[in-house]
């Protein structure tokens, strides 16, 4: 007696399809091999694990209505064109939307579209691998009758060949036939990815289309040889085959045309670039760099001023100059006495307190930044010219604090920013092999470069011109572009 593996099994009530498990066991182990990958070309794992959410829907909808497309007869209500749970997706519609959708997402967030479809190229395979399994336990796109099927029994396991016994006939697993293939596909994939010299970012995009253009076509025509009519036709021609020489086509093209237009980057010398590139301590300025406070400043300066120089007209440049120094050195430019500038200093902070949380915000994405660095295991810390309780209490206030181990103010060295004092000192004690230095001003940029390190000048300050003019190793827009470049 035949013994068929079930399309479904219940689970507390529940349907359960064994189609469903398999696509979604393919998508899990694409999404931990794209992490695996993307850490070592310096994705972030949390712009992957968004793009899948993301991109993975689109992929559903897109094979949903590339079936549709071809099978309008079946479409009765606004309902039918999404009733995925009555079977009926075609995987190079979910292919094709997948690609569409990367591309946008890549073009929003500014990534590189070619590394991103490093990591998923790979993906794709995977995804297929499993997906076709799925077909197995559905009883669906299997091949022609077996002819000899003493050896079939013989050269496949039971649970196959007892699972392809269908309308009296033992049937060629087409699934197995394609999900081996296309497993050899992924392992040449992989090697090249590694072991080929002259592979390109974006190569590996091109390598699956033509790859699995060039699977599909044989196994297609098998199929047509199964006595089940095609269900996506164009004319007398399976749609399947003609997206597949399509797909041959734009392989090709992608591995040619790519070599003339656009960026050129080697694989392996993006590998070796990213892992000479690992940090382990990221050091962040405070004002201007994880908090805005330019508001509170202006304030503090303005009404100190006031009292001690009332005849004084501060100009704008004048009081963006008081940004990154400490209070000693920027009074000191107004006066040597010794007891007016400590006057002039109680002054300042005595008001800066006391206005403190009206007037200060975080930056877009600070605290999700810093929570994010601790989670993936960086050390973090802030070298700031401001007196260490003042900093404690503004990354305190938006909820930063717990998660930064160190913190350097201004009585903590005896010589400020952009002597590299309180930035070795913040990487002595955090054990530091290699740290990078973010500020907004060019004392942090100088402080950096003195410490010998890497530094990040941020570019949504008033002072992307003077950032600019320091040379920091890298610049950003916005805080989140850090983790583009770490690589975690």
């Amino acid at each position: 007696m035949i013994n068929y593996i079930e399309p479904s099994f219940y689970l507390f009530g529940m349907e359960i399809r064994w189609y469903a498990i398999c696509i979604l066991i393919g998508v899990l182990i694409a999404v931990i091999a794209g992490v695996r990958e993307g850490k070592k070309i310096g994705i972030p794992s949390d712009y992957i694990y968004t793009g899948v959410v993301i991109v993975l829907p689109c992929s559903i909808l897109g094979a949903r209505l590339w079936w549709d497309l071809f099978n309008l007869n079946q479409i009765h209500s606004f309902i039918d064109i999404f009733a995925i749970w009555d079977g009926g997706l075609a995987i190079q519609g979910g292919v094709l939307a997948a690609l569409l959708s990367i591309y946008i997402y890549c073009r929003v967030r500014k990534f590189s579209f070619y590394h991103i479809l490093d990591v998923v190229a790979p993906g794709f395979l995977i995804g297929q691998i499993c997906g076709r399994w799925g077909n197995f336990c559905n009883h669906e796109l299997y091949g022609p009758v077996v002819k000899n099927v003493e050896l079939f029994k013989t050269l496949l396991p039971s649970f196959i060949t007892e699972n392809m016994y269908i309308d009296g006939f033992y049937r060629h697993p087409t699934f197995l036939y394609e999900s081996l293939l296309n497993l050899v596909g992924l392992i040449l994939m992989l090697v090249a990815r590694r072991k080929l010299k002259k592979l390109e970012s974006g190569d590996l995009i091109g390598f699956y289309l033509v790859w699995y253009g060039i699977v599909r076509i044989p196994i297609e025509l098998l199929r047509s040889k199964s006595g089940i009519d095609e269900i996506l036709m164009v004319g007398n021609a399976p749609m399947s085959i003609i997206i597949s020489v399509i797909f041959i086509l734009c392989g090709v093209g992608v591995l040619i045309l790519k070599r003339f237009v656009g960026p050129r980057v080697n694989y392996r010398e993006l590998l070796l670039t990213i892992k000479k590139n690992r940090y382990d301590t990221i050091l962040f300025d405070l004002d201007g760099t994880l908090l805005n406070t330019k508001d509170l400043i202006y304030r503090s300066f303005t009404y100190t001023f006031e009292h001690f120089r009332p005849d004084l007209k501060l100009t704008d440049e004048e009081l963006d100059s008081f940004f990154g120094p400490s209070l000693r050195q920027t009074f000191s430019r107004y006066s040597e006495d010794e007891q007016e500038i400590k006057a002039m200093i109680d002054y300042y902070r005595e008001y800066n307190v006391s206005v403190h949380d009206e007037f200060v915000t975080a930056f877009p994405g600070a605290k999700s930044l810093i929570r994010s660095l601790a989670r993936k295991g960086y050390k973090i810390g802030v070298v700031s010219s401001k007196k260490t309780d003042l900093v404690e209490h503004g990354l305190e206030l938006f909820g930063m604090l717990d998660k930064v181990r160190i913190v350097i103010g201004e009585e903590d060295v005896a010589n400020p920013k952009p002597d590299p004092e309180g930035i070795l000192k913040a990487m002595k004690i955090l054990n530091s092999k290699k740290a990078l230095y973010v500020g907004d001003g060019v004392g942090d940029i100088e402080a950096g470069k003195n410490a010998k390190i890497d530094t990040i000048g941020v570019l949504y300050s008033d002072r992307k011109d003077k950032i600019l003019a320091a040379e920091p190793t890298y610049t950003i827009r916005n805080l989140s572009e850090i983790l583009m470049i770490l690589v975690e």
